[in-house]
């Protein structure tokens, strides 16, 4: 009973950190947190059962790092001068 509930805690501070790091690309580093997120994903999706969360987050993973880059691209090229 007490592996099960910690499992579920653990499950609820991954999707939280997986949410939160989906979002990332955007504001730092995408080639760092693009793929932390995907394997994220990977992980929830793969050993804890969390149903449809684990693929959305690594498509979101993929899509944001890409546009995090082109977002970051865009930035340096009107911003700073390149």
């Amino acid at each position: 009973m007490q592996e099960e509930s910690k499992k579920k805690d653990s499950r609820i501070l991954l999707l939280t950190i997986s949410w939160i790091a989906v979002f990332m690309p955007y504001l730092f580093s995408p080639i760092a947190f693009g793929p932390f997120s995907f394997f994220l994903g990977l992980v929830l999706k793969r050993d804890y059962e969390v149903g449809k969360q684990g693929k959305i987050i690594m498509v979101l993973a993929v899509v944001n790092t890409i546009g995090g880059m082109i977002f970051t691209n865009w930035v340096l090229r009107s911003y700073g001068g390149l």
